[in-house]
């Protein structure tokens, strides 16, 4: 998985959803878990302020998560965070999305119907409004002329073709990560497995030393008996 185009796409989106600042807090979390507020302060050279700002902004979106844990020499809880690479993507791939459909609508719509600007106050008008208008300027009086889509359209295509591409690398990486989670949590899942294992062979190994060691001694009190009824004899 190719990290700096991963931290590129996360920073892109910190940037849209916490502004600038996010991006320097951003590349700092990328891969990384359970840091703590005040060094992110310290490294990005931003103020603690500033610094949960733009968390709690992410933690809005749910891109982050903190633990709370008290310093023991000062007294105060510090706050650890950990950025959800998977979560953000998924949020990145939406709104992508939503963007692609918002296009091919646009598309849709420069395609099928005429629209008319005002060549002073440059502002444009559907062919229904205009004719409203009679095709004159409400603001400045100015005959409305039709507006050549062409140029728009081509490049609303070419946006539409440039996220398309986008979605389908930004998924990509997802699964990626994806996989990844998943491997680790079933390593994490045999590990158990393997200590839960062992405790279970310890508490056999014990149980049965506590067996043998019982029988040992009911054997001796046994033979004691023994001993002691022949000496009466």
């Amino acid at each position: 998985m190719d990290k700096k185009f991963l931290t590129k796409l996360l920073k892109s989106l910190g940037e849209r959803l916490a502004g600038k600042n996010a991006n320097a807090i951003i590349e700092l979390l990328v891969g990384k878990k359970d840091v703590n507020e005040f060094k992110i302060a310290e490294k990005t050279g931003l103020t603690i302020n500033q610094v949960r700002n733009v968390l709690y902004k992410l933690a809005h979106h749910n891109l982050i998560s903190a633990i709370r844990k008290k310093d023991k020499r000062k007294g105060w809880y510090i706050y650890y965070w950990t950025l959800d690479s998977i979560r953000a993507l998924e949020l990145l791939i939406e709104m992508i999305d939503k963007e692609i459909k918002r296009i091919e609508h646009e598309i849709k719509k420069r395609e099928t119907k005429s629209f008319y600007v005002c060549p002073i106050c440059e502002t444009e008008f559907s062919e229904e409004t205009a004719l409203l208008y009679e095709f004159t300027c409400p603001e400045c009086g100015e005959v409305l002329q039709l507006v050549d889509s062409q140029k728009y359209l081509k490049e609303l295509k070419k946006r539409a073709t440039t996220l398309e591409q986008e979605i389908i690398e930004v998924r990509k990486i997802r699964d990626e990560l994806m996989e990844e989670k998943k491997k680790r949590e079933t390593k994490k899942k045999a590990a158990r497995q393997k200590k839960k294992e062992r405790k279970k062979k310890t508490a056999g190994k014990k149980k049965t030393m506590k067996k043998s060691a019982a029988r040992g001694k009911r054997k001796r009190s046994g033979k004691k008996k023994k001993e002691s009824r022949k000496r009466k004899k």
